[in-house]
């Protein structure tokens, strides 16, 4: 009985030594099958750049209002529709104006005829003075008389003249060319002088407002150069900062710079944008951005060298493009380790894909 006992006890006693030497064998197998990528370390320009998102607003996007009272007769454009300067919009009831009109003619014709008559009896009475058949007392008082119908006449014409605006008023007229943002009338509507009738929007001047955080105000200036960036185009528009408000917004502890937007068509107001600054730029050695990882020590590129992952302690500094600047640590054309970095120790082997 104590035999078979000491029996069954050795061979469970090797069972788990081989158990453990095909651990150990697996455990080495795996150490010595860690398949990584390279890629090479390079020279590579960085810049010292900030982003911000924004917004656009339109500088010309009148509100066309009425400058007569009256009713809407006719509406000529709806919104959406594209303008010229000058193009009739809407037109109010012009039968007030009308009469205004025919009556301040019909005083201009009035006074011209008074004048003609009292020039043509002053003509005669000066014959007579000269034969002493009317005393220049008389004479004195046709000139008067003359003069005053003259400034009656001259304010009657001045009257026609308004007249004949207020009846022009009646057509409202495109004031800017561009498109139609939004119609506040109706036919059949009474409008008032000053009531609001169109909003027309015009995309050849538009102006971008971007925060950017305050810590840049002592690099923001006008005049640096911007570039911009909005979902409605492809374009990278190009420009300078054109101002910056002179007060920090209390909301967002931010700086407010102003970019003008010329002559842009694709470009909407009231879309967004994104400014993008350049402050300075130096040439660094680079590397992919999955190569470089977090270690006890600090930041890790592992570079390979002879079936070797060599871990190199590195300083970073921008990231840019998925590239990582780095200040401190390792040279350019260096084969670095991209895929399976992560899985890594100093001096471990490593196979190439």
């Amino acid at each position: 009985m104590k035999f078979k006992l000491l029996l069954i006890l050795v061979v469970f006693s090797s069972l788990i030594a081989c158990s453990k030497s095909d651990d150990e064998e697996k455990s080495k197998s795996s150490q010595k099958e860690i398949y990584v990528t390279l890629k090479k370390s390079k020279k590579m320009e960085f810049s010292y750049q900030e982003s911000a998102m924004g917004s656009i607003e339109g500088i010309i996007d009148p509100t066309v209002a009425s400058e007569v009272s009256g009713k809407i007769t006719n509406i000529h454009v709806r919104p959406g529709s594209s303008v010229k300067k000058g193009q009739l919009l809407a037109e109010i009831d012009a039968s007030d104006t009308s009469y205004q009109l025919s009556l301040s003619k019909a005083e201009v014709k009035k006074l011209e005829a008074r004048l003609m008559n009292q020039e043509i009896t002053l003509d005669r009475n000066l014959k007579l003075v000269d034969q002493n058949f009317i005393s220049p007392t008389a004479i004195e008082n046709l000139k008067v008389g003359i003069e005053e119908t003259q400034e009656e006449l001259n304010s009657a014409i001045a009257r026609l003249d308004i007249a004949k605006l207020n009846n022009n008023r009646t057509k409202i007229l495109a004031p800017i060319s561009g498109k139609i943002e939004k119609q506040i009338i109706s036919i059949g509507d009474y409008v008032k002088i000053g009531d609001p009738l169109y909003q027309i929007i015009n995309n050849k001047k538009l102006r971008a407002h971007i925060p950017f955080p305050e810590k840049l105000a002592h690099l923001l200036k006008p005049g640096i150069a911007i570039s911009l960036q909005t979902p409605t185009s492809d374009l990278v528009y190009k420009t300078k900062v054109q101002e910056l408000k002179p007060q920090i917004i209390a909301d967002s502890r931010s700086i407010d710079v102003i970019a003008d937007i010329v002559e842009q068509p694709n470009w909407q107001a009231g879309a967004s944008v994104r400014g993008t600054i350049i402050f300075s730029a130096k040439s660094s050695v680079a590397v992919p951005e999955p190569s470089v990882v977090l270690r006890p020590s600090g930041n890790v590129v592992y570079e390979s060298q002879n079936g070797k992952a060599i871990a190199r302690n590195v300083s970073t500094g921008i990231t840019q493009d998925g590239w990582i600047e780095i200040l401190d640590g390792i040279d350019a054309d260096a084969d670095i380790i991209l895929d399976g970095a992560g899985y890594l120790t100093d001096n471990a082997s490593i196979k190439i894909k």
